[in-house]
């Protein structure tokens, strides 16, 4: 049944006990017998009332009507994926309290729809990437093998054949490894501990690496500086930066700091593009000018970084103004 239809039923039954109770209460009251003669003008009052009534109920009802076929309406826009917003100035506070919660949920779902579609976007790169790296050693083992079977390679060479062999093997296990830790960082536990920063830094951190005599580690985070993070991820990410930092930067300083509740890891090293900075988080995307596939990486290094950080309510974020070198910013989602 429609809300207009309804209105309009209910309201006139609602009327006619209204005015039956009223008219015989009155009477009542005055304590006046009830004849004939005054029991024909109830009748007669309550039939010129109850037109008045319908009429009301009416417009009640279509007024109302109107509003939630509104409400209809925008479901069924956002059901095609139509997200525009409600900007109408509604005074009846349910009405207006039921366009506030469809605009959180309209642009809920855009976020959502956009989010997979990037998801979704980056999976299929991800795939056909993955499928190209992997391909590559797979053919060069195939076709040694066969090189190897229709006699083409001398028994003295077949050792350092084998060898060549073992290389793309190793190559094809790490790249599975680092495919594995990309699709395991999307889906590990959360487990967020208060960890003392600089001390981290200094004891987890800086002591896994060797750095030429040319570049130096430079701790400048401060002693009370707490981050709530899962302690195994916040290492994974700070490894992987600081890796980097040290790839690419020959001389001069690698620094950790803070500011304003973000941790940043700074290098004087040869930089990066301003058109590069949103794409070097893409899985299988790498700047390493070298050609060579066995010594570049696989580029997805960082794309597990992000997915840490993203786990952890944060986010990795390449600073385009920085000139001195690469600035990675690790900074509390808003």
């Amino acid at each position: 049944m429609s809300i207009k239809r309804l209105l309009l039923f209910s309201y006139i039954i609602a009327g006619l006990i209204i005015a039956i109770f009223t008219a015989f209460m009155t009477f009542y009251i005055i304590d006046v017998p009830i004849g004939m003669k005054m029991f024909s003008k109830i009748v007669m009052t309550i039939t010129f009332t109850l037109p008045v009534i319908a009429l009301l109920s009416y417009i009640l009802g279509s007024y109302f009507s109107k509003k939630f076929i509104i409400i209809k309406n925008r479901l069924l826009k956002i059901a095609d994926e139509d997200f525009k917003l409600y900007k109408e100035n509604e005074y009846i506070q349910e009405i207006a309290n039921i366009h506030k919660t469809l605009n959180t949920v309209s642009v809920k779902l855009k976020n959502s729809i956009d989010d997979l579609q990037e998801k979704n976007s980056e999976l299929t790169w991800m795939v056909r990437s993955f499928a190209h790296d992997f391909r590559t050693p797979l053919t060069i083992i195939e076709g040694t093998i066969e090189a190897i079977e229709d006699g083409l390679i001398v028994s003295e060479k077949i050792p350092m054949t084998l060898e060549k062999i073992k290389v793309e093997t190793k190559y094809m296990n790490e790249l599975l490894g680092d495919v594995l830790s990309f699709i395991q960082s999307m889906k590990s536990p959360i487990k967020k501990e208060k960890i003392a920063l600089k001390e981290f830094i200094d004891t987890e951190i800086f002591v896994l690496f060797e750095v030429p005599k040319s570049v130096h580690f430079i701790n400048d985070v401060h002693e009370k500086e707490i981050i709530f993070f899962t302690k195994t991820d916040l290492k994974k990410i700070l490894v992987n930066l600081i890796g980097n930092s040290i790839k690419f930067t020959k001389e001069g300083s690698i620094c950790i700091t803070c500011e304003e509740k973000s941790v940043l890891v700074k290098d004087t090293g040869v930089g990066i593009e301003k058109q590069e900075c949103k794409k070097i988080f893409k899985p299988f995307y790498t700047i390493d000018a070298s050609k060579n596939r066995l010594q570049s990486g696989f580029g997805l290094g960082l794309a597990i970084a992000k997915n840490l950080a993203q786990k952890n309510e944060y986010t990795l974020l390449c600073d385009t103004h920085y000139k001195n070198g690469c600035k990675i910013v690790l900074s509390v989602l808003h």
